[in-house]
Parts: structure tokens; C-alpha cells; sequence
């Protein structure tokens, strides 16, 4: 098996090189010759994606401020929703958030008179004079019932910014203001909790961005208001269409209309002192638009040591790539091989587990047939069930390990082994089982169990004899009328170590059908991941009364496999059908 492996990568190996010489190397050759001819439009998308991320980089930091202002508001509105009846607590906190934060020019409680406070209350904080100041603002001389940053943050009970304002009666500047919604665990809407920040403190934060007088920052609200400029003739004095209007840019009217619909672009745009590029995009968190000029003599100065550089990294590129290709290769091989051992022993582990089991699966003598399966979800699994018949006593049994994979194998054999011990020492369900107990639970620290069911059937008396360790029960079918056996309910085996089992005995009639299952057949899935069940179990077994053994176990798997089709056994199946 190894030296097949080896033989195979060294196939790879050689088909990786030819593919590396006869086609990356020519295809870097073309990359050349062709960043050669067409340089010059490379270098203009280049520095295009480097304006993008200038103009990302100053989004973020305009998003990151107002998320940094207005953040306290949610949890102002969390301490309200929790005792609403005590809203003026939150008052101070409101006052201090207004000391302590620079960029926090006010903050208001508004309560909704129509909510079960009933209170038309609206009290405000806000600077002034290098004071913290407060205010009431309650009609008739501030109706905030009708301010569009209350009412329309009533009807939609999402948080939002307002489009800026001239805060008339209120902190007599222009300002923009964040509020959140105050909603009580009933759903009543109460009120909102609002964040001011004043638009000369936002644009001078925004011109801050800048890195030169050759690059300009603008920000457009959404009817098209300079919320911010570097010049102060335009900064929260006109609209953007007009100023475009002043420099007679018809360019830059196109983009405005564009940056009001909310869309982002690029466009070139002629101002007085030069040409520039201007990349826009939208602020979805307040409706607003950003926009960066950036001079084309300098966005697009010559870098003539690219090319250069770009041929040394294309030859360098090719020689790590051989180089890895060798390295990868050689540690394909190593990991292909150590995978070839470990599937082999997985086979190896799979035949010694099959070994464990029955090696006639399908019997049939004088007073009984039996016949069992046992199909793991994986190479090796934790299911198992046997048989032996000893004078007129035929016992069988049925477990399943918890766990899968190697580990619920292993356990599966050290229980199987401990079982037929057992059997030969008496041919006795509830011995078995506190003797399995036992011996498991002194050797086993892994934390495994297995649930098991053990029956004795007496071939003269027709008595069933069974003992349960939190394994499913039998379904019995006698002439047609199917039953489950009521069992004294015990815990798997491996759990408890001193622990007593006890027996069930059930008296059977003639053309009777036993069969025992693990619970990876009532646990089968479908494709929606519903169960197979144990009612579906008992239908498939409904009419196969005069059905030998063999043909009962063969009808009800290709029914958990047609009921399971198109999707992958997700546990261990076992099933033993016993016919007296």
C-alpha cells in the first residue's frame, strides 16, 4: 500500500512541475508584457482603489464618532424600560454623559403623554457657556410632540438621526440628534432618549481627516445641506447645489443629485485650483453623504519604479513557487502515506470489530430463526448485539455504546466479551447485566456507557425472559397483533456500579415475532430530520406474520433505508429478529 502511495505522488510531483513550467510561466510572461503595454491604466485603477479606501477610512472614523456619541443612549433607554415608573433616575446620568463627553452637545427625556406614564415631560441638558445648562421643552413654546426627531422616531420605534436643524427654543444651534426609542416590556411605546451634536463640532472633526490642501472633505445631508465644507463662505451655509452653482461645476450638480438619491460613485469634477476625482459614499445610518476630492496631479503622480518592482516580484514569485510546490509535495506524500496507514487500520479495526459479532447472522433451527445486522455510521462503530442457545434456553441481546468511531469500538468489545463470560456462567438477563455492570463500571474512567437488552426465550415453554438497561424495548408481533413490552426501568450499564437488574418474563403464543433494535432505527433520519420511529417500525412488522425471520429483518431495513434516502446514517443500526 505504501509504495503505491509513494509511487502516486511522485506522479503529482511531476504533473505540478510541467504544470507550473508549461503554463504559469508563460502566463506570468504574458502578465509582463502586458502590464508593460497597458501600465498606465493599471496604476489609474491602483490609485482609484487607494481614494476608496481614503474615503472608507473617513466613513469609518464619521460613523465611529456618531456611534461614540450617541451610544449612552441605549442604555439611558434599558434603565427606563426596566422601572419605568422611576424615569427621573436616569436624569443625572443624562447631565453627566453632557459634562464628560465634548462631542455630546445635549441630551433629552421625552415622554409620550399617550403612553402609561401620561406625562407630557420633555427635560433637556445641554451646553452652554462652558456650563451644563437645563431646560424644559414643553409646549406651547417647544411642541416636541411635532419635532421631527420625536415624532418620527414615535411612528417608526427605530433608532435614528435627525436631518439637521436649527434647534429654535431648544440649544439655539444648528444640530443634528440621535434618538432612541423607550419601549416598556409591554410593548407601549413611552418616549425616546436623545443625543445633540452640534454640526460645527461634527465638520470641524471632519476637516480634522484631511491630510493636505489636496484633499477636500465635504458632507451632504439628505436634501442636499453642506453640513460640512472647508471653506466657511459654504460650511452650513447653502446647499450643495448651490455652491456648485457659485464655481459653475455642472460636473458636481450631477454628482449632488446623485449623492441626495443616496448613491455612491466616483466623478471628475473641475473646481477652481485644479481637477479632481470626488468618490461619494452613502451613510445608511443617518441618511447622509460623504464626498472626497482628491487632486488628480497628485492622486495620479507617476510611479515609475512599479514597473520594476512588479518584473522582480513576478521572478521571484516563480521561484518560491517551484520552491513550495517541492515542500508541498514532499509533505503530500508524507500525509497521504501516514493516511494510508490510518485507513488501514480502520479496515483492520473493522474486521477485528465484525469478528466480535455472530458469524452466522441468519440461523435456523428446530423451534427458532433468528437473524441480525449491524451497520455502523462510520468504519468502526458502538453497536452490537449476539446469541448462543444452551439446552432448551435461547438468549440474545442487543447494546449500543454511547459514542461512535474508535473509542464507542473499543468499548463495544470489552462489553461483548464481558457479556458471553456472563452467559456462560448463567443463562440469566438480569445476571448478565448487574454482572456487565459491574465489571465495566470498576474498569471503565472514559465516561462511556451502553444501554442493553437482554431476552431468554425457552424453546419448550414459549416463556420470554428479558432484562433492560435504558435500551428500547422489544416490539413483539403475535399473529399480527403487534406489542412493546412494558419494562422495569433501569440505566445503562457503566454508570452505576453497585447496581441490581431485574427480569421481566412475558409468556408467548404460538407464530410469535421478537425484535430488538437499537435506537439508531427509531432514530433514522429523512431529509426534513424527522424520525423513522418506533410507530413506523411496528407498521413495516404489521403484516408479516407468516414472513421467515431473514425476510422481517431484510423489509424492515430497505424501509429505514427508503424512508432515510439522500441522507448520510448518522448512528450505529442493529437490528435481531427472533421468530418462535
Amino acid at each position: 500500500m505504501l509504495s503505491k502511495s509513494s509511487f502516486k505522488i511522485n506522479n503529482i510531483q511531476k504533473k505540478i512541475v510541467f504544470y507550473i513550467v508549461v503554463i504559469t510561466v508563460p502566463m506570468f510572461i504574458v502578465s509582463l508584457y502586458l502590464i508593460q503595454a497597458f501600465v498606465s491604466s493599471e496604476l489609474t485603477k491602483s490609485e482609484y482603489r487607494q481614494a476608496q479606501l481614503i474615503n472608507l477610512n473617513t466613513l469609518k472614523n464619521i460613523e465611529g464618532f456618531l456611534n461614540k456619541t450617541s451610544a449612552f443612549t441605549v442604555k439611558a433607554a434599558t434603565m427606563i424600560e426596566t422601572g419605568p415608573e422611576n424615569y427621573q433616575n436616569i436624569l443625572p446620568f443624562l447631565k453627566e454623559n453632557v459634562e464628560k463627553k465634548p462631542a455630546v452637545f445635549g441630551s433629552a427625556l421625552a415622554l409620550d403623554p399617550g403612553s402609561p406614564l401620561k406625562k407630557l415631560y420633555c427635560k433637556y441638558y445641554y451646553r452652554s457657556g462652558g456650563s451644563v445648562r437645563e431646560k424644559w421643552l414643553m409646549p406651547p413654546q417647544y411642541d416636541y410632540l411635532h419635532a421631527a426627531w420625536y415624532y418620527k422616531v414615535k411612528q417608526s420605534r427605530k433608532p435614528a438621526w435627525s436631518e439637521p436643524y436649527f434647534d429654535k427654543g431648544g440649544g439655539e444651534v444648528y444640530m443634528t440628534t440621535y434618538s432612541y426609542p423607550v419601549i416598556d416590556q409591554h410593548k407601549h411605546f413611552l418616549g425616546v432618549v436623545t443625543a445633540d451634536v452640534e454640526l460645527n463640532t461634527l465638520s470641524r472633526k471632519i476637516q480634522r481627516l484631511a491630510k493636505d490642501k489636496s484633499e477636500h472633505i465635504i458632507l451632504v445631508s439628505r436634501t442636499g445641506f453642506l453640513l460640512s465644507h472647508p471653506d466657511k463662505k459654504f460650511n452650513l451655509k447653502q446647499t450643495i447645489f448651490k455652491y456648485a452653482g457659485s464655481i459653475g461645476s455642472r460636473e458636481l450638480k450631477i454628482a449632488a443629485g446623485e449623492m441626495v438619491k443616496g448613491k455612491s460613485g466616483i466623478y471628475s469634477i473641475n473646481l477652481p485650483d485644479g481637477k479632481y476625482t470626488l468618490y461619494t459614499l452613502y451613510i445608511a445610518q443617518t441618511a447622509w453623504s460623504i464626498g472626497i476630492f482628491l487632486k488628480n496631479s497628485v492622486l495620479f503622480r507617476p510611479l515609475a519604479q512599479l514597473k520594476r518592482w512588479l518584473l522582480l516580484i513576478m521572478f521571484a514569485d516563480i521561484v518560491l513557487i517551484l520552491l513550495m510546490v517541492m515542500i508541498i509535495s514532499n509533505q503530500l506524500k508524507k500525509s497521504v502515506a501516514a493516511e494510508e496507514r490510518i485507513k488501514n487500520e480502520f479496515v483492520l479495526a473493522s474486521r477485528i470489530q465484525q469478528q466480535f459479532l455472530p458469524k452466522k447472522r441468519d440461523i435456523t433451527e428446530q423451534g427458532f430463526s433468528l437473524s441480525g445486522v449491524m451497520l455502523p455510521a462510520k468504519e468502526v462503530g458502538g453497536d452490537f448485539f449476539g446469541y448462543k442457545k444452551t439446552g432448551e434456553n435461547l438468549i440474545f441481546y442487543v447494546g449500543d455504546v454511547s459514542g461512535k468511531g474508535v473509542p464507542a469500538s473499543l468499548f463495544m468489545m470489552a462489553s461483548q466479551m464481558l457479556i458471553e463470560d456472563a452467559i456462560d456462567e448463567k443463562c440469566d438477563p438480569a445476571y448478565v447485566l448487574g454482572k456487565v455492570n459491574g465489571k465495566l463500571s470498576r474498569i471503565s474512567s472514559t465516561g462511556m456507557f451502553a444501554t442493553l437488552i437482554v431476552g431468554v426465550v425457552n424453546l419448550k415453554t414459549k416463556e420470554l425472559t428479558f432484562s433492560v438497561a435504558g435500551h428500547p424495548p422489544f416490539i413483539i408481533n403475535t399473529n399480527g397483533a403487534i406489542s412493546s413490552p412494558i419494562t422495569v426501568f433501569a440505566p445503562p450499564v457503566a454508570v452505576f456500579e453497585d447496581l441490581s437488574y431485574q427480569n421481566s418474563t412475558l409468556r408467548l403464543d404460538a407464530h410469535t415475532t421478537i425484535v430488538a433494535f437499537s435506537d439508531g432505527v427509531s432514530e433514522a433520519e429523512n431529509t426534513q430530520r424527522e424520525f423513522f420511529g418506533t410507530e413506523r417500525i411496528a407498521r413495516t412488522l404489521q403484516n408479516m406474520g407468516n414472513s421467515n425471520s431473514v425476510d422481517i429483518k431484510n423489509k424492515l431495513l430497505h424501509a429505514i433505508q427508503t424512508y432515510t434516502s439522500g441522507q448520510e446514517q448518522s448512528d450505529d443500526l442493529t437490528i435481531v429478529v427472533v421468530k418462535v
